[in-house]
């Protein structure tokens, strides 16, 4: 039960992350127990696993409607490539014949870069931080791209970018992002803030967004439900599904840490994971329709910070 305690401490939430697991772990308790006549412990088990149960069906579920409406259609992907994965072939050849539109690769060094050098050809606007310590970026764009940067969000020293991008005439906000991983206290405090800075970036833009990345979250934290909330963000999805992106070997229980979120006013018409290509993540694909006439007002960060978000003093253009 702790993963109902995420918000207390640090381990607390991340036995939240695990909600799957917990529901039939749990559950399989319960029966030996029942078995024992210990029915305390057995109801106590029961109810785990059904409090687990009920937040996994609820993610499970499809959360968007795919009715056609007039606009045009944006295909994005995400993949965290791994920075020791050899597999830089599959890699390139599931991009290819994906098709996106934009590309956000995370994980990237320059040997990386240098294996990715045949996208350029089909994708004119490219953006790289390149880094050896699993954290390099990379964004490639078929669209014009404008007001592009790499910047660091909260205190994790980590890159992300930032961007604007034209679709069928609208503007959107589009950042690419990974924070630290929270296996320690100090992990964990950085990819809350990181996370926190995300929300209030993207209400300072005010313009329709897309936030793409592994986000080390998944959406039974606490930290992800207030990511949502700031950023007026969606996970949305057509599609029954778990989409759970890590670890990839593992063919049963895996967890969603890979994310694309949007703007209320976008309609997802699907939402799906790519093949294993020798990471540990799998590749999200997420397929957008951008409404014609689309308008979002400008919203100042005064909600952010009503909220408790503390963002360092930085000029966002």
């Amino acid at each position: 039960m702790a993963g109902f305690l995420a918000r207390l401490w640090w381990v607390f939430e991340l036995a939240s992350h695990f909600r799957l697991h917990l529901a039939i772990g749990l559950g399989g308790l319960a029966l030996p127990w029942s078995l024992k006549r210990r029915w305390r412990m057995a109801a106590l088990c029961g109810v785990g696993a059904v409090a687990n149960a009920i937040l996994v069906l609820l993610v499970f579920l499809p959360t968007e409607t795919t009715e056609s409406t007039a606009g045009t259609r944006l295909r994005l992907v995400s993949l965290n490539v791994h920075t020791e994965n050899a597999r830089s072939d599959l890699v390139l050849k599931f991009l290819q014949d994906t098709d996106a539109d934009v590309i956000l690769l995370l994980e990237v060094n320059e040997r990386w870069m240098d294996a990715m050098q045949p996208l350029r050809t089909n994708y004119s606007q490219v953006l790289t931080e390149p880094r050896e310590d699993n954290f390099g970026i990379a964004l490639f764009s078929r669209l014009p791209l404008t007001n592009s940067e790499v910047l660091e969000l909260g205190h994790a020293e980590v890159p992300s970018i930032a961007t604007t991008i034209s679709v069928g005439g609208q503007q959107m906000f589009l950042l690419g992002t990974h924070p630290l991983p929270p296996g320690s206290a100090a992990y964990a405090r950085r990819r809350n803030e990181q996370l926190q800075e995300i929300a209030a970036l993207v209400r300072h833009r005010g313009l329709p967004t897309i936030v793409l990345g592994d986000l080390n979250c998944t959406p039974w934290s606490p930290n992800f439900s207030d990511l949502l909330r700031d950023g007026g963000l969606k996970n949305a999805s057509p599609q029954r599904g778990l989409f759970g992106s890590w670890p990839a070997w593992l063919p049963f229980g895996r967890i969603p840490l890979d994310h694309g979120l949007v703007s209320p006013n976008l309609r997802v018409l699907e939402k799906r994971l790519g093949p294993q290509v020798g990471s540990d993540h799998l590749p999200l694909i997420l397929e957008l329709q951008i409404p014609t006439e689309l308008r979002v007002e400008p919203d100042a960060t005064a909600q952010a910070y009503e909220r408790g978000v503390e963002m360092e003093q930085r000029h966002y253009p």
